[in-house]
């Protein structure tokens, strides 16, 4: 089942269940029958004990989805961050990832040193210059003492 359909599915049943309960709730006022009337509200209770775990179902899967959100390929570490498969430029905080936020790394220099890179969301701050350094060195030359990156 698409997850789209189990929400709008989990909905359904928790609105209707709450129109039936309403359209019972009314039918029982006008009955004189104390057992009937007892029985309708017995009724009443079931449906709204419905319509209170579909609400409950809605959320624990609308809770899984998001967990499994950040278990699928749709993200690739590359250190130090995250980045979203879909949208590559864009670093993600690691720390922020691994408490299931998406949150977007700012431009080194954005609000801090230009060595370092700062979480839009937490505010943590990562150093980059060491990571630019070892890119202009040659993976097939060795860096010499005093060299950047060495």
């Amino acid at each position: 089942m698409e997850p789209l359909t189990t929400v709008t599915t989990a909905w359904t049943i928790a609105k209707t269940a709450g129109e039936i309960s309403k359209k019972l709730y009314e039918f029982g006022k006008n009955l004189k029958d104390r057992e009937a009337k007892q029985h309708v509200d017995e009724i009443v209770d079931s449906l709204r004990e419905l319509k209170q775990r579909a609400s409950e179902l809605e959320d624990e899967n609308r809770d899984l989805r998001e967990k499994l959100r950040f278990k699928s390929d749709e993200y690739e570490f590359r250190t130090p961050f995250y980045y979203d498969k879909a949208n590559p430029d864009q670093a993600l905080c690691a720390k922020c990832f691994a408490s299931k936020i998406l949150a977007p790394m700012g431009e080194p220099g954005q609000g801090c040193n230009s060595d370092y890179r700062l979480c839009l969301v937490c505010a943590t701050s990562v150093e980059v210059s060491h990571l630019r350094r070892q890119a202009q060195i040659s993976p097939n030359r060795r860096p010499r003492p005093g060299q950047a990156g060495y």
